[in-house]
C-alpha cells in the first residue's frame, strides 16, 4: 500500500533537499513543472502548493535554483561513493537528458542506480545548457584533471535546435507537393555546421588534454510533436498541421542530427563513439512530453549507454587507416601523383605513455623528476620539456650555437632520391653503407636499382651521387613505409657521418619541437625549424606541425637533440588552414629491424643492427625506477665509440654534471 505523502513547510522541504540520503523519487513528490517558464530542455519546478505550505520562504525557491541544487545532490552522491570505488569513473556534461530534476528518472539518473549498472557519475550537467556553452565553459577540462574519469559523457545539442521555437526558422512553410526530407531549410543547414564545428573543437579539446578518455555522445530518439510549445505548435506556424507530417519532419531532422555525429566520429576511432537512440522510446504514452522520455525509456537509453561504455573501454583509440594523394615532382612542370598508405596507429597505453614523459623529462633536464600523479602534472611536465631549453637560457626561443653545428652535420648526410619517375628524400643511417627512404618512394628492388642518392645538393655547386646496391641489401615494409637499401658510399667525403638509429623510443614527446631536413618538391636541401611542435605520440607514429611539401616523404626527422626520432612520411590538411604531417616513430622501425635477424642470416643486416646504439650519450640505464619500464628489442652493444656520435656541447649536456 502506497505511503501517502505528508504536506510539509518550504523549511522542511530545503531541508530534505539538503539530505542525500532522502531519496530523489520522494523528492519528486513535493514538485510540479511551471510549464510556462519552462523551455525546450529546461524544465523549470516549483514547489507543489498540495504539499508544500507556503511558509514565507519564496526567495529561497528562485525559479530553476532547483537545477543546481539537483546537481549538488547528484555530486554529493558521487563523492560518496568514491570514498571506496574502484570501478568505472565518469564525468557528464549535456542537458535535461542527463540531468532533469527530481521528477523524471533521467539518463544518468539511471545509470547511478547500482542496482541497474556500476558506474560513478560525476555530474556537471544543466538543463536548458546550449552545447555553444558547453563548449566555452572551463569546467570540463577541470572536472576531468580532478576525477581522472574512464569516460566522458555529452549530451548536448537539442536545446540549439528547439529552444525559443527555433526550429520554425528551419523549415519550411507548408506546401502539398513538398515531402518531409525537403522540409529541413537552410537554417538547418547552418545549425548543422555549426553543430560539427562545436562537437569538433569539444573532441579536440577534450583529446589534446587526455588522449586516452574515451568520449560518448548521441542524437537523441525521433521525438513525437504532441501540439506542445517546442515541436507541434512551432511547426503549426509553418502551416505544418497534420501530425503525421508533424513526425516524419522530426524523424528526419533527428535523422541528420545523428548521422552528423556518426560521421564526426569516424575521425576520432576508439576515441569517440556514437550512441543511436532512434527508434527507442517507442509510441506517446512513452513519453513526458514532447522531448523527453519518461523513466522507462530513460532506462532503455542507459542500457545502450552502458553497452556503448563497455565496448569504449574494451577498444584502444586508432587513427583512421585512408590512403591519400601526395604529388612528387618529377621535373619543373610535371607531376606524379602517388597514394600513401597512412600508418595505422594506437594510443600508447597510459603507463607506456607515462614512462614515456618521465624518461623523456629525466634525459632532457638531466636530473630524477617525480613521476606525475594526474594528468594535470603529467601535462604540466611535458609542457616543462617543452621549454626546457627556454628556461635554461633565460629568453624564449634561445638556443646554443651548437644546435646549428649539430644541424649542419645532420643535414651532411641528407640526400635527394630520385627515381626514375619522382623525386623523394633520404639519409645515410647507422653506417655509411645504408639509405634510409619511404616505401612508397622505393618500394621494391626494381625500383632501387633505377634510382640514384644525390648528397650535398643545396646552394654550392658541389654534388654527389652515389648509386643504391639493393643486390647487397634490401628490407622494406608498406605498413611502417620504410625502406632501407644498401649503398657504394665511396664518393661521398669522409666527414660525411651516418644518421645514428637509436634502439630506445624515449626520444620525443608532445609539446617538444622536430626538425625536419628535407628536399620539398626535389628542390635544394631545405630545413624546417619553426612552428615544428609534436601533437600526438601513438604506438608506431608521431604527428607535427612542421612544414613539408611533396618529395619530403622519406625525410628524417630530429628532436632539438639532434636525435632521430621519425621517419617523415606523411601530410594533408583538416580544414581551417590545418595542416598535418606524421611521421614513423623510428622506435617502430628499428624493433621491426631487429626482429628480421630472427627470420633470415644475413651478414649485412647484422652489420646494420651492431651499429644500432643504446643512446646519444646517455647511460640506457638512467630511467625513474618507479615507473614501470616498457620492455624493449635486445640487440648487441657495439663497443666502437666513434660510431656513437656522442656530441661534445649537446644541448642534453647542458644541464649534466660531467666528471
Amino acid at each position: 500500500m502506497a505511503t501517502e505523502t505528508k504536506r510539509i513547510s518550504q523549511q522542511e522541504l530545503m531541508e530534505k533537499l539538503r539530505d542525500i540520503e532522502v531519496s530523489d523519487e520522494e523528492l519528486a513528490n513535493y514538485f510540479i513543472e511551471e510549464t510556462k517558464s519552462s523551455d525546450a530542455f529546461k524544465p523549470v519546478l516549483v514547489p507543489n502548493p498540495k504539499l508544500v505550505k507556503d511558509d514565507g520562504l519564496e526567495g529561497a525557491f528562485i525559479i530553476n535554483s532547483f537545477n543546481s541544487i539537483s546537481r549538488w545532490r547528484r555530486n554529493r552522491k558521487y563523492k560518496s561513493r568514491m570514498r571506496n570505488w574502484d570501478g568505472i569513473r565518469v564525468v557528464a556534461e549535456g542537458d535535461s537528458w542527463f540531468q532533469y530534476p527530481f521528477i523524471l528518472k533521467d539518463t544518468i539518473d539511471q545509470l547511478i542506480d547500482l542496482d541497474n549498472f556500476q558506474y560513478a557519475i560525476y555530474g556537471l550537467s544543466e538543463a536548458g545548457d546550449l552545447l555553444s556553452n558547453i563548449v566555452r565553459e572551463d569546467e570540463i577540462t577541470e572536472a576531468i584533471e580532478n576525477e581522472d574519469p574512464h569516460v566522458f559523457l555529452i549530451s548536448g545539442g537539442g536545446n540549439d535546435m528547439v529552444g525559443n521555437e527555433r526550429i520554425a526558422t528551419m523549415v519550411h512553410p507548408y506546401s502539398a507537393n513538398r515531402k518531409a526530407e525537403n522540409y529541413p531549410n537552410e537554417k538547418f543547414s547552418v545549425f548543422l555546421n555549426e553543430l560539427e564545428r562545436l562537437y569538433r573543437r569539444l573532441f579536440d579539446r577534450v583529446l589534446s588534454n587526455k588522449p586516452h578518455l574515451k568520449i560518448i555522445c548521441h542524437g537523441y530518439d525521433n521525438a513525437i510533436p504532441q501540439n506542445g510549445t517546442w515541436l507541434g505548435k512551432p511547426l503549426a506556424k509553418r502551416k505544418i498541421i497534420d501530425p503525421t507530417l508533424q513526425y516524419e519532419i522530426i524523424k528526419v531532422m533527428i535523422g541528420r542530427f545523428n548521422e552528423l555525429l556518426k560521421s564526426i566520429i569516424k575521425d576520432y576511432p576508439g576515441s569517440v563513439y556514437h550512441v543511436d537512440c532512434r527508434e527507442l522510446i517507442g509510441t506517446k504514452s512513452n513519453w513526458h512530453d514532447e522531448l523527453h522520455p519518461k523513466d522507462k525509456g530513460y532506462f532503455k537509453v542507459a542500457k545502450l549507454f552502458d553497452k556503448t561504455i563497455k565496448k569504449a573501454l574494451n577498444e584502444n583509440a586508432a587513427s583512421p587507416s585512408i590512403s591519400i594523394q601526395l604529388p612528387i615532382q618529377t621535373t619543373e612542370t610535371d607531376q606524379k601523383e602517388i597514394p600513401v598508405k597512412l600508418a595505422k596507429l594506437k594510443q600508447l597505453d597510459n603507463t607506456s605513455f607515462l614512462n614515456l614523459v618521465v624518461t623523456r623529462a629525466e634525459r632532457t633536464m638531466g636530473k630524477k623528476v617525480p613521476v606525475p600523479k594526474t594528468d594535470y602534472e603529467r601535462r604540466q611536465l611535458e609542457a616543462d620539456i617543452g621549454d626546457f631549453f627556454e628556461k635554461v637560457h633565460k629568453e624564449a626561443n634561445f638556443l646554443p650555437s651548437s644546435f646549428l653545428e649539430h644541424g649542419v652535420k645532420r643535414a651532411q648526410s641528407v640526400c635527394r632520391i630520385v627515381t626514375d619517375t619522382s623525386y623523394g628524400s633520404g639519409s645515410l643511417i647507422a653506417s655509411r653503407n645504408f639509405i634510409m627512404t619511404n616505401n612508397h618512394v622505393i618500394p621494391n628492388i626494381s625500383t632501387a636499382e633505377l634510382t640514384i642518392a644525390e648528397f650535398d645538393y643545396d646552394e654550392d655547386d658541389i654534388l654527389y651521387t652515389v648509386t643504391l646496391k639493393p643486390d647487397v641489401f634490401f628490407m622494406t615494409n608498406s605498413d611502417l613505409d620504410f625502406t632501407i637499401v644498401a649503398c657504394d658510399p665511396s664518393p661521398l667525403p669522409t666527414d660525411i657521418e651516418a644518421i645514428p638509429l637509436l634502439r630506445d623510443p624515449q626520444t620525443v614527446t608532445r609539446n617538444e619541437r622536430v626538425n625536419i631536413i628535407q628536399h620539398p618538391k626535389g628542390r635544394k636541401k631545405e630545413i624546417s625549424l619553426h612552428d615544428n611542435k609534436v601533437t600526438h605520440v601513438y604506438d608506431n607514429g608521431v604527428r607535427y606541425t612542421a612544414d613539408t611539401e611533396p618529395g619530403s616523404s622519406g625525410s628524417p626527422v630530429f628532436n632539438n637533440e639532434w636525435d632521430l626520432v621519425a621517419l617523415h612520411h606523411a601530410g594533408w590538411s583538416e580544414g581551417n588552414n590545418k595542416a598535418v604531417n606524421e611521421g614513423i616513430r623510428m622506435a617502430a622501425i628499428v624493433e621491426y629491424v631487429i626482429e628480421q635477424q630472427q627470420n633470415e642470416a644475413d651478414s649485412n643486416l647484422d652489420i646494420l643492427i651492431e651499429n644500432i646504439v643504446e643512446l646519444s650519450g646517455q647511460d640506457v640505464n638512467k630511467t625513474n625506477s618507479t615507473v614501470q619500464k616498457v620492455a624493449g628489442p635486445k640487440i648487441k652493444s657495439r663497443t666502437d665509440k666513434s660510431l656513437t656520435l656522442n656530441l661534445n656541447g649537446d644541448l642534453n649536456e647542458l644541464t649534466i654534471n660531467l666528471n
